[in-house]
């Protein structure tokens, strides 16, 4: 009998535990950047933060990005420099953050940057 009440405690106990960090925030199953909605299963989408009047020529890309493993490993660059620098840019015409998220076991967040 008194197996199954400290079984019964350590239950109630390991919940109420979870319960508290989720309710706190201590755990994002979502994106790690924050920005958007949030997907358990699948997210996909892409916001545009600004933009300039676009030249007649032809502009390029660069783009940077952020990923996360698991919960536990995030690596990466997401900033607006890297991805101008990945792309050879100077002159920003053009800036958009992509996110993913698979299962919440994998997600990335980019930059995109559009320029001269």
């Amino acid at each position: 009998m008194k197996t199954k009440r400290i079984l019964l405690h350590s239950w109630t106990l390991t919940v109420l535990v979870l319960l508290s960090i989720f309710a706190t925030s201590c755990v994002n199953l979502g994106q790690p950047q924050g920005l958007g909605p949030t997907g358990l299963l699948y997210a996909s989408y892409s916001l545009g933060l600004s933009e300039r009047n676009l030249p007649k020529t032809s502009l390029k890309k660069g783009k940077a990005c952020v990923k996360r493993y698991g919960f536990f490993f995030t690596t990466g660059n997401a900033s607006i420099g890297s991805a101008a620098s990945a792309g050879g840019i100077v002159d920003i015409y053009r800036i958009e953050k992509e996110a993913t998220n698979y299962l919440s076991l994998y997600s990335s967040l980019c930059t995109l940057v559009w320029g001269l």
